[in-house]
């Protein structure tokens, strides 16, 4: 799969001030560019409509804000908690989320290009409604979470927890989920969500009695 990573400066200016900056640049619409910001705690702020580009942000706090709408351009975000926040609606583009935890966070109806999620948790997320071009979750707890209703091309998913999630009208053909936990996935009555994915013969066990099917050895 041919993958783009997030392309930063190499001398990114650091931002001391981005929690007092942040809710006065997404009223205004003004980007925020080349930046490095680290540390900044912010708690259920309204950050909708929030232009970062080239940005990264490290061992943030952004809990419980409102970055819907948001715009993120070649953004990486290390060792951050994003839980409980809202990105809905938001475009992104060669992102990635390293070592990160965004439990009960909205990413619902994003659309997304090389976007990576490695080692992150984000249990009971939602991804539901999604367009998504060129994707990766690597070692990613996602127990819980929602990827209904999404379009997806090119994704990977790669050793990753996913029991209980819901793939409700998501076609996952050609996806190949050997790496994965697949415990309790929530699907359409007759399970064709899975219909040419890849699993192995135990996966295809377990998968085989959600479908009500007896299989004898």
């Amino acid at each position: 799969m041919k993958f783009l990573s997030p392309v930063l400066p190499a001398a990114p200016e650091r931002r001391d001030d981005f929690s007092a900056l942040a809710a006065a640049l997404a009223q205004e619409q003004e980007p925020l560019s080349g930046a490095l910001v680290e540390r900044a705690v912010l708690t259920g702020q309204d950050l909708s409509g929030l232009i970062l580009e080239g940005v990264c942000l490290r061992n943030c706090r952004l809990t419980g804000c409102d970055l819907s709408g948001a715009q993120l351009t070649d953004v990486v975000f290390q060792d951050c908690d994003l839980s409980g926040s809202r990105f809905a609606d938001g475009v992104w583009q060669r992102c990635a989320l390293e070592d990160c935890k965004a439990l009960g966070g909205d990413f619902r109806q994003c659309g997304t290009q090389h976007v990576s999620f490695t080692a992150c948790k984000l249990a009971c997320a939602n991804f539901s409604g999604q367009r998504v071009r060129y994707a990766r979750w690597s070692k990613c707890d996602l127990q819980g979470a929602s990827m209904a209703s999404c379009q997806w091309k090119q994704v990977e998913l790669l050793d990753c927890s996913l029991s209980g999630v819901s793939f409700f009208q998501t076609p996952l053909s050609g996806l190949d989920l050997t790496s994965c936990r697949l415990e309790g996935l929530i699907l359409s009555q007759d399970g064709g969500e899975l219909r040419g994915a890849v699993v192995d013969r135990w996966q295809a066990a377990e998968l085989a009695k959600r479908m009500g099917l007896v299989i004898r050895e």
